[in-house]
């Protein structure tokens, strides 16, 4: 009888052991995972960071998980403690710039450090929707230099909504730890598929979040607006002659529950810009609005404010800001700058270029084919042409027609503002002013070419 309930005990015991090796990880409240692609000249910043990130470390309501890969060396995942960066996993050679690679990391911190509440960074160079090569052929973010690749705004959708499916809801907080993210191109790629998005309008300095700041501000029972309020807060503190020094830096929080209502408003403020004439306007708030790396990224809340200053006696127009801003306004929940060249940041920024022409693939970019914008864009660079050709012309001038008649020639495929130029032309000078007679038989030429050239 002792014999048997020795072995029953014993038996016990050891299946109790068996068990709690294998038993499910706690459930926290949050996880920080962070994708950390330092396969490139930010290495030394990436391991900078991880040491942040261990100097307050993970605790009972909060796992901080790491991906990070050198640049000259292989991956690992490490689980950060206090004092103590923990290596879990090695990863070999990766390809960050692979966004399978950002869902297959989730996945394993699904499994392994589960949560209520998520927050994502990802971590690299960032460059808006525009690739950092010369020869651009989408931004994006995560730029790995072993591979020569990036995860593109399309991919970027693709990845998040196989998070969602992975963690079982939408990501409570994705945070862009890199340059030029925060606007909204990249927002409409992501916006479906997470709560709140924290990142920069401009270039982020090279030491990118304060982790250490971060984390101290990060209490049990967090909401994830909170969360996205705590960081924006410590990032621009830490700039502003705090841990970091004194840098130029940006940083803004949204909510992506607004999102929808400010496409809506951005619709409205489109269709209004092209029913009327409002290229010059345009142009001199463009001159004076907030610009970034990429002169034709602009704060959005900062240009709808200088057009309504610059349109104040029209009411369409006026109306049409008015939404932009209230809608801009509610998207963005907590936003600041540090320096003094960005001091006109608002929290969104968007693409609009100062001489309205459109880089080839942003026309493929979600954004365009769900709004009017490119299709504003157009308009406002058809009403430009056309404008300084009729003003040309008017000032005893062929040079800005011939300069058009040449480019059509050469490049066909304009032919929507060829057709568009030759209406306001044969408006103008058919109907409301006279051509100089000196100039009339060679306007007529010019515009027969023209005419040639748009539908041929």
């Amino acid at each position: 009888m002792k014999r048997v309930s020795s072995i029953l005990i014993a038996a016990a015991l050891i299946f109790a052991s068996f068990s709690a090796v294998n038993a499910a990880p706690p459930v926290k409240e949050w996880t920080l995972a962070v994708f950390l692609n330092a396969d490139n000249n930010l290495d030394p910043f990436g391991v900078e960071d991880q040491q942040e990130m261990a100097s307050v470390g993970s605790s009972d309501f909060l796992n901080v998980v790491s991906l990070i890969d050198r640049e000259h060396g292989p991956a690992q995942i490490n689980y950060i403690e206090k004092n103590n960066i923990k290596k879990i996993k090695d990863m070999g050679e990766m390809d960050m710039g692979d966004y399978r690679q950002l869902v297959n990391f989730m996945k394993f911190v699904k499994e392994n450090y589960p949560a209520r509440r998520y927050c994502l960074t990802i971590w690299n160079h960032g460059s808006g929707w525009k690739n950092k090569n010369v020869n651009a052929v989408v931004r994006g973010i995560s730029y790995d230099d072993s591979s020569n690749n990036h995860i593109t705004n399309a991919q970027l959708s693709v990845a998040l909504k196989e998070i969602n499916t992975v963690i079982g809801k939408k990501i409570d907080v994705v945070e862009f730890d890199a340059c030029l993210m925060q606007m909204v191109e990249v927002v409409h790629a992501s916006a479906d598929y997470c709560d709140y998005i924290v990142g920069s309008e401009q270039t982020e300095p090279g030491k990118g979040a304060p982790y250490d700041d971060i984390l101290k501000g990060v209490k049990s029972g967090m909401s994830a607006e909170a969360f996205s309020r705590n960081w924006v807060k410590a990032f621009l503190a830490s700039y502003n002659g705090g841990s970091q020094g004194y840098d130029e830096s940006t940083q803004s929080a949204i909510d992506c529950a607004k999102f929808g209502p400010l496409m809506d408003a951005l619709s409205g403020f489109a269709k209004t810009a092209m029913a009327g004439k409002y290229a010059k306007d345009f142009g001199v708030a463009l001159r004076q609005v907030q610009k970034y790396e990429y002169p034709e990224n602009i704060d959005l809340i900062h240009f709808a404010t200088l057009l309504k200053a610059q349109l104040k006696n029209d009411e369409a127009m006026k109306t049409a800001c008015d939404k932009v801003l209230a809608a801009a306004g509610a998207l963005v929940i907590e936003n600041g700058y540090t320096g003094y060249s960005t001091k006109n940041s608002k929290g969104i920024a968007i693409y609009l270029p100062s001489n309205f022409m459109i880089e080839a693939k942003y026309r493929t970019l979600s954004f365009a084919k769900d709004s009017m914008w490119d299709e504003m864009l157009d308009a406002l660079l058809h009403r430009d042409v056309a404008d300084k050709i009729i003003n040309d012309v008017k000032a005893g001038s062929l040079e800005a027609l011939k300069k058009i008649v040449t480019f059509a020639e050469r490049n066909p495929d304009e032919k929507g503002m060829y057709r568009f130029i030759i209406r306001e032309l044969k408006f103008e000078f058919l109907q409301e002013t006279k051509v100089a007679s000196n100039l009339e038989v060679e306007f007529n030429e010019l515009v027969d070419r023209l005419i040639k050239a748009a539908v041929e």
